[in-house]
């Protein structure tokens, strides 16, 4: 049987040395680290051998997989979910349980230490789209085509005083937005989405390079995960830095 760990500040500790050697690709370990969102799972309340970090679709595995604990959390592995970044024992564990319903799926990482003031200024600055472009509050946040995932804050309210988002109206219809999916110390996790009839058109970048300026102006680190190559052209358009590839992996159950 799982367990759920509570982020008590011991467990938090605890859940710190159990990831502390898993690639950091994104914000989700340090967001349950931290007791800032996700869940975290043990195979045992006082003893765990194994361990489990979920955030969104996105899941973590440390500990021992071969024993009966590391087999039973990779058991509640949903389909349709990302295993990321884990100890090469658990890619082995998984591939093992799963088979060929586990299916690789590349994705790219970045630097933001080179993200630039100036740089995004500019880039907004030639944008035909800036003067539409919104800061969402309490009103945009509530619209039913508002695009803002937030899933992972406690609610509305709570990703309005932690998360910051980025939206623009055309012709009173939100085309996308750009957001914060995950909050911790450190930084966001950037998140984008523009609606098909809007692509193409340069709104994506300039929703992006006005999330990214006030990241930079407050001193957050903006990460950016890419999925795919179209991400990686906006990312290094906007002033990321890229820093390879790595593998993660999708279950199909099919």
């Amino acid at each position: 049987m799982n367990h759920e760990l509570t982020l008590t500040k011991t467990n938090r500790l605890r859940l710190a040395e159990a990831f502390r050697h898993n690639r950091r690709v994104d914000y989700s370990i340090d967001c349950a680290v931290e007791g800032q969102m996700g869940r975290a799972y043990v195979d045992h309340p006082e003893r765990p051998t194994a361990w489990c970090i979920n955030v969104g679709p996105f899941w973590y595995f440390a500990g021992v997989a071969g024993g009966p604990g590391g087999r039973a959390l990779l058991a509640e592995f949903p389909p349709h979910n990302l295993l990321m970044p884990s100890p090469p024992e658990w890619i082995g564990a998984a591939r093992e349980m799963f088979g060929d319903r586990l299916v690789t799926f590349p994705r790219y990482s970045f630097d933001a230490e080179s993200l630039s003031e100036v740089h995004l200024n500019a880039i907004l600055d030639t944008s035909p789209h800036r003067e539409h472009v919104r800061r969402v509050d309490t009103g945009l946040l509530a619209r039913p085509d508002n695009y803002v995932e937030y899933d992972d804050f406690d609610s509305a309210e709570d990703f309005l005083d932690r998360g910051i988002a980025y939206t623009m109206l055309e012709g009173g219809t939100l085309a996308g937005a750009a957001y914060s999916s995950l909050v911790c110390n450190r930084g966001i996790e950037v998140s984008l989405f523009v609606d098909e009839p809007y692509r193409r058109r340069g709104i994506a970048t300039a929703l992006s390079a006005a999330l990214l300026l006030e990241c930079v102006r407050r001193g957050l680190r903006p990460n950016w995960d890419a999925g795919n190559l179209a991400s990686c052209a906006l990312a290094e358009k906007l002033g990321y830095t890229p820093t390879g590839v790595y593998e993660s992996y999708y279950y199909s159950n099919e």
